[in-house]
């Protein structure tokens, strides 16, 4: 993540929109060489406010590991099964 000061977001804040939303990049504001702020694109903060969401659910994590360990054993059930019930 790039960092920069509040003063060249200023002065480069339609070619940085388009680099956060094109390219994905992503930016740490300084205010006075502190950090202060993030910029991330839209898909990006809408993506982790739903892995949040998804993490808040109570044994999510633990779902999520077990269906992952049964997939690299070949475990479980495959698409074409799934799709004919």
């Amino acid at each position: 993540m790039d960092t920069i000061s509040i003063s060249d977001l200023r002065a480069n804040l339609p070619t940085l929109i388009d680099d956060v939303n094109d390219k994905l990049k992503s930016f740490i504001v300084t205010v006075s060489c502190k950090p202060k702020a993030v910029m991330i694109s839209l898909e990006e903060i809408e993506s982790l406010q739903e892995t949040a969401e998804i993490m808040a659910i109570p044994g999510a994590l633990q779902t999520i590991k077990k269906g992952k360990n049964q997939a690299k054993k070949r475990q479980g059930v495959s698409f074409e099964t799934l799709m004919k019930k």
